[in-house]
C-alpha cells in the first residue's frame, strides 16, 4: 500500500486591521498557477468565468475544485457534473477523475465499467500518471474487474517515462510473477530505479529481495540500509523488517529496546485514521507567527490591536490563551479569540477550531463541528484542512455529513 501525501502564506507579521490577503492575482496567471500557490479566490472567478464561456479546461478546474473543497464549498455530486461535461469534451484530467468518482460511488452511483472505461481514455492520451492509475484500477480486487496482464501492461509505459510508483508496482508484479512472467532481475532494476528516486516501497521491496536471496546473494547488510531509508519516511513495513533485524542481530547490532520501539511505530500507523491524524498536526501556529516569543507577556501594540477587534493580534491571542504564553492558559478565551478572527475570515483560525472540536479541548468533542470548521479553512486554502476534512468526515453519518455541509454552504453564502 502507498502513502500519498499530497502541498505558504504571507511571511511578515503585521497588525493591519482587517483581513489580510493571502495572495495577489497577477494578469496573465492560469488557473493551474492560482491554484498552486493557493490563492483559491481567484482561481474561482477565473474558472467560473471561463467555464460559464464554455472553455472545458477551466470547467475541469472547478470541478477538481468542488472535489476537495477549494474556495468553494466541497460538492462531490456538483465535481461530478462539471467532470462529466468537460470529459465528453475530450478533456483527460476530467476523463481520469470521472473514471474515479464511477469506480468509487463518490457523487455518483458506482459504475465500474464505465469508470475503468473512462480511465482508459485518460490513459490512452499518453500521460504517465493517468496510465498509472488506470493500471491502479485494473489491479484492485474492489473494482471485481482485477486484471494484472493488463495492468503490467500499463504500469509499463508509465514506467517507461519514468513514474517511480509504475516502476515500483510493476517491480512487485515482477518480483511475484502476477501479470507477467517472474523475472527477479527485472525486479529488482525496477526497485532500484524508485529506490535512487527516494521512493519508500521500492527501497523497502529492495531490502526485501536481499533479505531473501531473491536474484542476489543474500546481504543483510545491504538490506538494512534499504529498510533504514524506507523507515526514515515511515512505512510500516520497512519499520517492522528493520525491527525484525535489529532483533536477530542481522545486518544490525542486536537491540531489543529499539526493535520494540520500531514495531511500536509501525502498528501506530497501521493503525492509521483520525487519531494519528491529529497526533501528527498537533496544534501548529500559522507560519507567519513562528518568531514570537510566547514566554512574554503580550506588548501595549498586540493588546490594543486586538482590544480593536484586529484579525492577526486576534489569533495570536487565541494561541497566548490556548498554550499559557505570556498569560495564563484559559482554553475558552483561547476559542473565542479564534472565533473571533474566524468571523472575519482568517483560515488559520477556522483551522484550529477545527482542532479543538476535534480533539474536545476545551469544548465537548464533536466532529460535525469540526468538519464545518475545517471545510471553512479549506475553502480558505489553509494548508492540511482538506485531508482533515476528508478524515472526519469517515467518522461520521452520511446525514451528519450533509448538514454539515449545508451549514458550510449556509455560512460561505454569508460571507
Amino acid at each position: 500500500m502507498r502513502v500519498q501525501t499530497y502541498r505558504k502564506w504571507l511571511a511578515a507579521l503585521a497588525f493591519a486591521v482587517g483581513l489580510p490577503s493571502l495572495a495577489v492575482a497577477q494578469s496573465g496567471d492560469t488557473i493551474e498557477a492560482l491554484l498552486e500557490r493557493s490563492d483559491y479566490g481567484s482561481a474561482r472567478l477565473q474558472a467560473e468565468a471561463r467555464a460559464a464561456n464554455g472553455d472545458d479546461e477551466a470547467r475541469s478546474w472547478l470541478a477538481h475544485m468542488y472535489r476537495q473543497g477549494l474556495g468553494v464549498p466541497q460538492d462531490l455530486v456538483r465535481a461530478v457534473e462539471l467532470d462529466r461535461m468537460s470529459a465528453q469534451s475530450g478533456v483527460p484530467r476530467s476523463q481520469n477523475a470521472l473514471g474515479h468518482s464511477l469506480v468509487m460511488g463518490l457523487g455518483v452511483e458506482p459504475d465500474v465499467g464505465a469508470g475503468l472505461a473512462w480511465l482508459l481514455r485518460a490513459a490512452e492520451t499518453g500521460d504517465a500518471r493517468f496510465e498509472f492509475d488506470y493500471a491502479q484500477a485494473l489491479s484492485s480486487d474492489s473494482t471485481g474487474s482485477a486484471d494484472l496482464t493488463e495492468a503490467a501492461v500499463w504500469y509499463r509505459r508509465a514506467a517507461d517515462q519514468g513514474l517511480v510508483e509504475a516502476q515500483t508496482n510493476l517491480g512487485i508484479l515482477y518480483m511475484t510473477g502476477q501479470g507477467v512472467e517472474q523475472d527477479l532481475d527485472r525486479a529488482r532494476a525496477l526497485f532500484i530505479a524508485g529506490a535512487e528516486a527516494g521512493d519508500a516501497q521500492a527501497q523497502n521491496n529492495l531490502g526485501l529481495l536481499y533479505v531473501r536471496g531473491d536474484g542476489v546473494p543474500r546481504d543483510y547488510d545491504v538490506a538494512f540500509q534499504w529498510f533504514s531509508q524506507a523507515a526514515d519516511q515511515d512505512l510500516p513495513q520497512a519499520l517492522r523488517n528493520l525491527s525484525v533485524l535489529y532483533e536477530s542481530g542481522q545486518g544490525a547490532p542486536v537491540d531489543e529496546a529499539l526493535a520494540r520501539q520500531l514495531l511500536e511505530r509501525a502498528r501506530m500507523l497501521e493503525s492509521g485514521g483520525l487519531d494519528q491524524l491529529l497526533s501528527s498536526i498537533g496544534f501548529p501556529v500559522d507560519e507567519r507567527l513562528r518568531n514570537l516569543d510566547w514566554t512574554a507577556p503580550p506588548d501595549r501594540t498586540e493588546l490594543t490591536a486586538a482590544e480593536a477587534n484586529d484579525v492577526i493580534a486576534l489569533y495570536i491571542q487565541g494561541h497566548r490563551f490556548m498554550r499559557g504564553g505570556g498569560v495564563r492558559q484559559d482554553l475558552q478565551s483561547a476559542r473565542s479569540m479564534f472565533e473571533a478572527a474566524a468571523a472575519q475570515g482568517l483560515g488559520s483560525a477556522e483551522f484550529s477550531l477545527c482542532l479543538l472540536h476535534a480533539n474536545g479541548w476545551g469544548v465537548p468533542q464533536n466532529y460535525r463541528t469540526a468538519y464545518v470548521w475545517c471545510s471553512l479553512a479549506a475553502y480558505r486554502g489553509y494548508p492540511d484542512a482538506d485531508l482533515l476534512r476528508d478524515n472526519l468526515a469517515l467518522q461520521m453519518s452520511g446525514d451528519q455529513v450533509d448538514t454539515a455541509r449545508r451549514d458550510v454552504a449556509r455560512r460561505l453564502s454569508s460571507d
